[in-house]
């Protein structure tokens, strides 16, 4: 199977049409690409610009972590969705190769920013926070009402990259927490309600002067939508963990996004704030002993985070902030 690369990356985009032939180009590998192989393309000459993604049959991290790469296939498809339902939130889709298990999307603007990245700058933008819950809000309701797309219904993804990764490998390593998180994975396991992002975080959002995009949809699935707020609840409380002074404006952004939320999908949709607090837990705490730990985390704030993640796991009717 073709192997995406720097070096030929023109060349597999003349062979697609994507690019006309003799026409320069500037090509360069996109950081952080743990799942993926993820390649910047520009034209100078015309201005136009691509992002070329293929998704990795192991990731990058220090143990073993195998994953079907039919989640291609998957992304583009839950990409398309979640246009329609929300247009301009999503990139869009220039090509998509299945025989590869590759896409090429739109490259959003340099303007915009990693969210996770502004907010270690100290940039937390708090105000996106309503919009992060009413996009998640509007997918959510809008794909409940019936059965999953085919293309969409592939559950093993995610069992790939986060339940056995994240849930059963802190029980392996924190086996004295398993009475609290078995229950939760059986829950994400079993209920079967609408798209589910799958890795709906500040580090998967894009910040800008004229407008916001979600990015990263190759671990969507139909289930549970409370892992998706879940997912990005503790993406919050790891930074307000990390860098203290920033906690004010965290929990301005966590509020604003379960209102968003709320407004969007319902109150309730998800399950009772107790039930979002606890399914926080189990991802803070796989990002402290998951096979994916936070990498801007540093051994005090993954400590802290860990006893934070604990008390969240024991006690979630005591709310979200309880640690403070």
């Amino acid at each position: 199977m073709f192997e995406l690369a720097v070096a030929n990356t023109a060349e597999y985009l003349i062979s697609r049409g994507v690019v006309a032939e003799g026409v320069a180009i500037e090509v360069a590998e996109l950081p952080g690409g743990v799942s993926a192989m993820v390649i910047a393309v520009r034209v100078p000459s015309t201005g136009a610009a691509c992002v070329v993604k293929q998704a990795l049959p192991q990731l990058r991290v220090r143990d073993e972590w195998l994953a079907t790469q039919d989640r291609a296939e998957t992304e583009v498809a839950a990409m398309l969705l979640c246009e329609a339902i929300t247009p301009g939130v999503v990139p869009g889709i220039i090509d998509s190769d299945p025989a590869s298990h590759l896409l090429v999307m739109e490259l959003i603007p340099p303007a915009a920013r990693n969210w996770q990245a502004e907010v270690a700058e100290e940039h937390v933008h708090p105000e996106a926070g309503r919009w992060a819950g009413a996009t998640l809000g509007a997918w959510h309701a809008a794909t409940s009402s019936g059965t999953a797309p085919a293309d969409i219904d592939d559950f093993e993804a995610f069992e790939q990259l986060r339940l056995r990764p994240f849930h059963e490998t802190v029980i392996e390593r924190r086996p004295e927490l398993a009475d609290g998180i078995a229950p939760l994975l059986e829950k994400l396991r079993s209920e079967r309600r609408c798209l589910v992002h799958g890795d709906y975080s500040l580090k998967n959002m894009l910040v800008g002067p004229t407008g916001n995009w979600v990015l990263d949809f190759e671990v969507a699935h139909y289930g549970n939508p409370v892992f998706d707020l879940g997912f990005f609840l503790s993406f919050v409380v790891l930074s307000a963990i990390r860098w203290e002074s920033l906690t004010p404006e965290l929990r301005t952004l966590a509020d604003g996004f379960l209102a968003g939320y709320s407004a969007s999908a319902g109150e309730g949709f998800a399950g009772s704030d107790a039930d979002i607090t606890a399914h926080t837990a189990c991802l803070i705490l796989a990002r402290t002993d998951g096979k994916s730990p936070a990498q801007f985390l540093d051994p005090p704030s993954r400590e802290r985070a860990r006893e934070a993640g604990i008390m969240l796991l024991r006690r979630p009717e005591r709310g979200l902030w309880q640690w403070l």
